[in-house]
């Protein structure tokens, strides 16, 4: 018996597309004589060794045409005329049987499914006056992490085994079948002993860092930082022609994100700004304190704004699969408010001509910012 267990490697497309030539000039045996085979009964086995990081939830056929896995040779006078043979219960229930019965399952462990792609065994008479007979078993297997709404693809696996027989030594294709089989599950055991801590997708929780981004003003962006206010040669933008607005400040909110696995932890650091861009802000001649502090208060709105956000980040429970998905989509949601709060602000103050209403807002942000501790 020669064994192959390649490890990565193309189906062996050339080899069945032959063999399925044959089957489709030839024809199957029916097995309908003493040479017939019964169905293959995939024997439970010792793999050799336990898994601590996941256990085997369920095996699922996806092959596409769900048709026998075995075309056989079933006598030394049988030519190119192979014999269809199909596990003992079919693929899915067959493979579930085995995994089950041959591992332990540890529920607290992760949960995998392995999804069967292709599952053959073909093979073909080489000499028929010894009834030598070659084999080849070819495996494809997709293992899958099961998370809460879906699964997460892991590791794909093609091989298999060789294998050669006489045409009487039948009981010899289950036992290499079940290794074959066997060794794809201990790949996957031994891929993901490795893994399992430094693999994002296999991390088990998140642990978020927030910081506020602060940075020297010395370029076109000044990043909000309370002991720096505004002033008025941050304002270098040229006032649009038909601008009814004595002055305007461009405003915005970012984050960028930085992680790491350790310990099966995904370490995320998350820099929040909040900034105001110099060529896309403008003052055309009222520099006076009054108006300058209405500006200010536009950059104010869009910190406690990120302030909200960093708040509703540290508090949420992320989980290692989506947790960038759902901090972009808290930022989009900030970002709208921000947008909300400037108009609402713009509004009531009448652009800052309501000077009673200037008055209002100017307490009720100083408030918001001292108590998320941006200001004493």
């Amino acid at each position: 018996m020669e064994n192959s267990f390649p490890k990565y490697v193309s189906p062996l497309t050339i080899l069945i597309g032959l063999i399925s030539n044959l089957i489709l000039f030839s024809g199957f045996a029916k097995g309908s004589n003493e040479n017939s085979f019964e169905p293959i009964e995939l024997k439970i086995a010792d793999l050799n060794f336990v898994p601590k990081e996941f256990h085997f939830k369920g095996v699922i056929d996806m092959r596409s045409n769900k048709i026998p896995i075995a075309f056989l040779v079933p006598s030394a006078t049988s030519g190119s005329q192979l014999e269809v043979v199909d596990l003992k219960g079919g693929l899915e229930q067959a493979m579930n049987q085995f995994v089950a019965g041959s591992l332990p399952r540890d529920l607290n462990l992760r949960p995998i499914w392995i999804k069967v792609k292709d599952c053959q065994i073909i093979e073909k008479l080489v000499d028929a006056n010894r009834g030598i007979v070659e084999g080849e078993v070819h495996l494809d297997f997709s293992f899958e992490l099961e998370r809460e709404y879906d699964h997460v693809h892991l590791l794909d696996f093609q091989g298999g085994m060789s294998y050669k027989r006489s045409v009487r030594q039948k009981a010899v294709i289950e036992p290499v079948f079940r290794r074959s089989v066997g060794n794809a599950l201990k790949y996957f055991h031994d891929w993901i002993e490795k893994e399992a801590g430094i693999n994002e997708k296999l991390a088990k929780s998140v642990k978020v860092t927030i910081r506020d981004y602060r940075e020297d003003n010395l370029d076109d962006t000044v990043f909000y930082d309370p002991k720096r206010p505004l002033r008025w040669s941050d304002f270098s933008g040229r006032a649009p022609f038909r601008s009814n607005y004595a002055a305007s400040v461009f405003v915005s909110l970012a984050y960028e994100g930085d992680s790491r696995i350790k310990d099966g932890e995904v370490e995320v650091i998350l820099d929040f700004k909040t900034f105001m861009l110099k060529s896309s802000s403008y003052v055309k001649t009222e520099k006076n304190a009054y108006t300058l502090n209405h500006e200010q208060r536009h950059f104010d709105i869009a910190q406690i704004i990120t302030e909200r956000l960093k708040e509703r980040v540290g508090n949420m429970e992320l989980f290692p699969y989506n947790y960038d998905r759902v901090i972009s989509s808290m930022y989009l949601d900030a970002y709208r408010e921000m947008n909300r709060y400037q108009e609402q602000y713009d509004k009531e103050t009448s652009h800052g001509s309501n000077r009673t209403a200037q008055e209002r807002w100017n307490q009720k942000i100083d408030d918001e910012l001292r108590a998320f501790g941006v200001i004493p």
